[in-house]
């Protein structure tokens, strides 16, 4: 990275209440004070592996090559758990907890290396439920200023990996994960259209808990009154169950993880 800005991505389920984001940038720019960082979330559900996996899976080919990734989210913090770096072809490198929601992500860009963290090369700490700036931070700002991921553990074989679901399709029929739910409360699955081989204008039914929604497929959200549901493709890629101006999340009762029936009409 000679000669260029260090980019650190980070994602955490820590919210803005709290001082931890800010704590964790801190210890960062103590070790490299030009690092570019990128808030990629701090709103991932807490303790949601799911939703955290997807967010970074869909976000990484936007990053830049060999971007730094810190990812946290811990449930596991203070436990036997290990901490790890995953090298990779394109030169990014993910550092978190060994629990495999980084896998996805890092595996799409090609996983070259794994080693596990060596924290008796990192300042004492006094707690043991905040790794994230006592250890992950540390980490992050000695790789932001140059040093090898060799230098910061010992290289292992295998590395927890979790594996995304996919949509089980029957004929016209698809059971769907909700893998996240954005702000403006848009369910968002991992189905693409032609899976299900819907078209702009075909209306499918929807199952959510105690009804069945009968939606079209559109463009985007004004293609369909105000308060009305619909499925679109949103910049995620993939097909997502939203209602025009309304929180779909709030109206069915729905989260990352929950299950959905899509089912398409002839």
């Amino acid at each position: 990275m000679m000669g260029t800005r260090p980019v650190i991505s980070i994602l955490t389920d820590f919210g803005l209440a709290d001082p931890y984001v800010g704590q964790v940038k801190g210890v960062i720019l103590s070790y490299c004070r030009d690092a570019v960082i990128i808030d990629l979330t701090h709103e991932v559900m807490p303790f949601n592996e799911l939703q955290a996996a997807f967010i970074l899976r869909v976000s990484v080919p936007y990053m830049p090559p060999a971007t730094i990734h810190l990812c946290v989210v811990d449930p596991g913090v203070g436990t036997r758990r290990r901490g790890i770096i995953l090298e990779t072809v394109r030169g990014d490198v993910f550092i978190g907890p060994d629990t495999g929601f980084m896998a996805p992500a890092a595996e799409i860009l090609g996983v070259s290396a794994a080693y596990e963290i060596d924290e008796s090369n990192l300042p004492p700490r006094n707690a043991e439920t905040f790794h994230a700036r006592d250890v992950f931070a540390h980490v992050v700002g000695r790789l932001a200023r140059g040093e090898k991921p060799s230098s910061l553990g010992r290289r292992i074989e295998s590395y927890a990996a979790m594996r995304l679901p996919e949509p089980v399709i029957e004929g016209d029929s698809a059971e769907t994960t909700i893998m996240h739910v954005d702000r403006f409360g848009n369910l968002v699955t991992n189905l693409k259209p032609m899976q299900l081989g819907l078209e702009l204008g075909d209306e499918a039914l929807v199952s959510v808990p105690c009804r069945e929604l009968r939606c079209r497929y559109v463009r985007s959200y004004g293609f369909v009154e105000a308060g009305q549901p619909l499925l679109t493709v949103g910049g995620w890629g993939y097909l997502e169950l939203s209602v025009n101006r309304g929180n779909a999340a709030e109206i069915f009762g729905l989260k990352p993880g929950d299950k959905l029936r899509i089912t398409k009409v002839r």
